[in-house]
């Protein structure tokens, strides 16, 4: 009676702590849901370490196509990289790797079928919170593969050396001859045994040794299938995506050769009774090298199957990523797409600032905006190429509707000194413009090009000079082309061919300020000096600014005249 007394207090004190794990995890997984409702929709920042950020590019790398891509200098423009973190609402590496390709590649074309499924899906997202929340609780659990991305890792994997598996089987034949030999002569059994135990047990170090760093992107790649199951049989996943979760039952069939059961003999910490036994047994055995060159061969015969099903599964997260980030929005739109080379837009906002300036226009030129310093031009033209970017890779604008033909787009604005490459900024805008140039005649796909302060680089006689003819250049080609800049007389000389539109500040005896509101026609006011005043500048240097600008512009006059 004693005994079982014991014995059934034990089994109580284990059945509690089971309980306790079940309670603590059902805990951890009530409290991880309610972050997902609290963030989604709202406006976040992802922070990222330098590894991350280069991880985030796998799937990028690996699928660029060059005629649809949005280039690095137009996505440094619009600050790209700021951009994605305002809209990856993702917690896994396959979905943020996905999201991130798609926001740099455009597409040119869209049928209706394929917008009105877009729209239903991120609807249903939208309206069922409950599944969706466990759908990202389940993409979470999934998670991140490291500092690579899990594209680094496949390709990795096939570049190992491949050894046949049938080697290390047949390895385990000499335990059964070291017994054989023990029965006929004890002495010699127990000391072949011996080395052979020894020299087994060293080679498999020096094996793991080279296996190890793969291990990891293993370990991931079977979460990533065991996630495709879960999927596959998830009913609001079928229901919201069922052409892709058809399609990864069909790969998941072809890659059940891969299992988690590999992982029993490959994953040990060494931390457990059970690591302990299992990293023994795999010394002797070499069980753990099976199991490894086993998964290489499926990875290697697979590639494209493996390949497929990640951008499925990536597909899936970025499109509930793409929800969140409508639903954070002031307001946005579905676009419209047209075939003449037009554009219009009611109240575009720019999504990474907080309480924008809506604006509004329609052109049928191209764009030439004036005004002075800090009065919002530079941002209007980033406004601009954002919505057209999200328009064509998100069917999301942050504008009140959106309508303008498919677009390459372009532009040359937050340009630098090259030093590594000792280059002026001259050079570096010029080699910019230069590119947009190249690319007229490369496609029938109209280009969308913004320019701010063309060649600001250098002296204003070449600049305006060289600028108009550069400007002319763009108005000649299927190109719509929005340009700011300082130079007035750009204005005049082509207005036949740019609608002309500008911003201005409000002055005031002790203060500047700036209303943000797109104005049609040139600027017609100056701010500069009056800037100098506002910020202590000596009486002197104002009064002589103030005199030589009325000198130089009656000398304009006269030369006008």
């Amino acid at each position: 009676m004693k005994y079982l007394i014991i014995i059934l207090a034990v089994l109580f004190f284990y059945i509690c702590l089971y309980a306790y794990g079940v309670f603590g995890e059902k805990r951890k997984e009530k409290l991880f849901k309610y972050r997902l409702r609290k963030e989604y929709g709202s406006v976040q920042y992802k922070e990222y370490s330098e590894d991350r950020k280069n991880s985030l590019k796998g799937y990028f790398n690996k699928h660029i196509d060059e005629v649809s891509l949005v280039d690095d200098i137009s996505w440094n423009d619009i600050d790209g990289e700021r951009l994605f973190q305002r809209l990856n609402y993702c917690y896994s590496s396959i979905g943020e790797e996905y999201l991130y390709y798609r926001l740099r590649h455009l597409k040119f074309s869209v049928t209706e079928e394929e917008r009105s499924d877009i729209e239903e899906r991120l609807l249903a997202i939208d309206s069922d919170e409950k599944e969706r929340l466990q759908v990202q609780f389940m993409f979470a659990k999934l998670g991140r593969c490291g500092k690579y991305s899990i594209f680094q890792y496949i390709d990795w994997l096939n570049q190992i050396k491949k050894k046949p598996v049938i080697i290390y089987w047949l390895c385990l034949l000499v335990y059964p001859a070291c017994f054989a030999l023990f029965s006929i002569e004890p002495s010699l059994g127990v000391l072949s045994l011996a080395v052979v135990i020894s020299a087994r047990i060293l080679l498999h170090v020096k094996e793991r040794k080279e296996i190890e760093p793969y291990i990891l992107s293993l370990a991931y790649l079977i979460r990533t299938l065991q996630f495709a199951d879960k999927i596959s049989k998830n009913s609001f996943m079928q229901k919201v995506w069922p052409q892709k979760t058809s399609r990864i039952k069909e790969l998941r069939k072809q890659l059940k050769g891969i299992s988690s059961f590999h992982m029993i003999f490959l994953q040990n910490s060494g931390e457990s009774l059970w690591d302990g036994i299992m990293i023994y047994l795999n010394s002797l055995t070499g069980f753990d090298m099976i199991a490894f060159y086993g998964m290489l061969k499926i990875v290697e015969k697979y590639k494209e199957e493996m390949d497929e099903m990640i951008s499925l599964l990536g597909q899936m997260e970025a499109d509930i990523s793409i929800a969140s980030f409508r639903k954070s929005l002031p307001h946005y739109c579905v676009p419209e797409f047209c075939s003449e080379l037009s554009m219009r837009i009611d109240e575009a906002i720019h999504p990474m600032i907080i309480d924008p300036v809506s604006n509004s226009f329609a052109v049928h030129k191209g764009m030439l905006l004036t005004g002075s310093n800090a009065s919002g031009k530079s941002t209007f033209l980033k406004t601009v190429e954002i919505a057209a970017i999200l328009a064509q890779t998100i069917q999301t604008v942050p504008a009140k509707s959106y309508c303008a033909p498919f677009f390459r787009v372009y532009s040359s604005m937050s340009l630098r000194d090259s030093l590594l490459e000792k280059e002026s900024y001259y050079i570096v805008e010029i080699k910019a413009i230069k590119r947009i140039l190249d690319a007229l005649n490369k496609s029938e796909i109209p280009v969308l090009c913004f320019v701010d302060e063309v060649l600001r680089g250098t002296n204003t006689i070449e600049r305006i000079s060289a600028a108009s003819e550069i400007l002319r250049e763009f108005s000649l080609s299927p190109v719509m082309c929005f340009a700011a800049t300082h130079d007035i007389e750009l204005t005049k000389i082509l207005a036949d061919i740019y609608d002309n539109y500008h911003f201005e500040e409000l002055v005031t005896n002790e203060d500047v300020s700036f209303p943000y509101k797109l104005l049609e026609g040139p600027a017609q006011t100056r701010n500069a000096i009056k800037l100098l005043q506002l910020m202590s500048y000596p009486e002197r240097i104002i009064e002589k600014a103030e005199n030589r600008a009325l000198s130089l512009l009656a000398k304009k006059v006269d030369l006008d005249g």
